[in-house]
């Protein structure tokens, strides 16, 4: 789930309680609530949040902030109520173990987003290596434009490399939210998964508030869209479990983006 934008004029109490209480019931392995917990980053914000996400009893709910969670510092507040702002976990899951990484986007009171050079070799010390299940990065803001939102603005301005580094990396699946319209995107085997706003009216077009609903086995993956208070779910994607793509890529990875591994992994 994403911007559930706390604080807003037009957040809606009623769609957060219903979907914490339809969470609970499909009891998952991981609830991703990937930022603008927030509408302007106030303590009270932080605070009337916790209170409702706190109800959520999978014993893996993962944070990342997001651009309305960093206004007027309160990355501070969020690290207080929410833990630091950038972690990697290891989740078990029916196929093994899980490593999602959750990563920090946000440039105080700015609405646009980027991961950073100084990243990129966290990134690549955390999913390298990574065989004993998915490999999942939460992230705010959108790497690829989303349809359906208007003009693209406010998106990630590293998201070249990003993506290179993506694929360099093999990582399953991106989370992110920010523009408020749940969509899939599928590109050379990683996965970018947007999810719409959760419990605000602040939505575009047609889109009502909605969330995400994902199911991964050894075979396929299964995105379904679902609205808070509602009993039908909506498909939003599916895929296989492992990418089939016939795409190669030639030129060497470090003509585009260069940077140093972490000392302690080098041979």
């Amino acid at each position: 789930m994403s911007d559930v934008h706390v604080g807003s004029g037009l957040f809606r109490q009623d769609l957060l309680e219903a979907t914490i209480e339809e969470s609970n019931a499909l009891e998952p392995d991981l609830v991703a609530v990937v930022g603008d917990l927030t509408m302007e980053g106030y303590r009270w914000e932080f605070e009337e949040a916790k209170g409702y996400l706190d109800q959520l009893t999978c014993p893996n709910v993962i944070y990342s902030m997001g651009n309305h969670d960093a206004k007027n510092v309160g990355y501070r507040h969020f690290e207080e109520f929410f833990g630091i702002r950038e972690e990697s976990f290891e989740i078990p899951v029916p196929e093994g173990v899980a490593k999602v990484v959750s990563l920090d986007s946000t440039k105080p009171d700015l609405d646009e987003g980027e991961v950073g050079r100084e990243h990129y070799r966290w990134l690549d010390s955390e999913f390298r290596d990574w065989d004993q299940g998915p490999k999942i990065l939460m992230i705010h803001h959108h790497i690829l434009a989303v349809p359906g939102t208007g003009r693209d603005v406010n998106n990630l301005r590293d998201a070249g490399d990003v993506m290179a580094i993506l694929r360099e990396l093999k990582v399953d699946m991106v989370l992110s939210g920010h523009r408020h319209v749940p969509y899939v995107w599928s590109i050379s085997g990683v996965r970018i998964v947007h999810s719409g706003t959760v419990s605000s009216m602040r939505v575009r077009g047609t889109m009502p508030p909605s969330y995400n609903v994902i199911e991964i086995n050894d075979e396929a993956v299964r995105i379904n869209l679902r609205e808070p208070g509602k009993d039908a779910d909506q498909p939003l994607a599916s895929f296989s479990r492992k990418p089939i793509t016939t795409s190669e890529f030639y030129p060497d990875f470090d003509r585009f983006v260069l940077y140093d591994r972490l000392p302690f992994l080098k041979e």
